[in-house]
């Protein structure tokens, strides 16, 4: 079956497995968990003080937003786990959630009422 959303668990071992903390298959020890988790919060709230994106429930994450937001959930937690931020991937990462959470255009033509 395919997912339609992940989970913050998901989004915790994905950032994980990117900054090579964990390999496929392991689980998160206590202390990294709890380092990850306590980045989750903030992000999304940056992400949405920033007009970035709109995330309303962090176990309920959309499929398509899941990887751009485990990347930059990696990159912040970089300096924590001996790795520089990346401030060309943040602003790569960033543009790609604000162009998918863009509205598509429909092309209909807007009906005016005239008073």
């Amino acid at each position: 079956m395919v997912d339609t959303v992940k989970t913050r668990t998901q989004l915790k071992e994905r950032a994980a497995k990117n900054l090579a903390v964990i390999e496929p298959g392991e689980a998160l020890s206590a202390e990294d968990d709890d380092t990850f988790d306590g980045l989750v919060d903030p992000l999304i709230a940056q992400l949405a003080a920033d007009d970035i994106i709109y995330i309303q429930d962090s176990d309920a994450i959309e499929v398509e937003l899941f990887l751009p937001l485990a990347r930059l959930l990696a990159n912040i937690a970089g300096p924590d786990f001996g790795s520089p931020i990346n401030e060309d991937a943040k602003r790569s990462d960033e543009a790609l959630l604000r162009r998918l959470a863009a509205a598509t255009p429909t092309y209909a033509a807007l009906k005016v009422d005239y008073f």
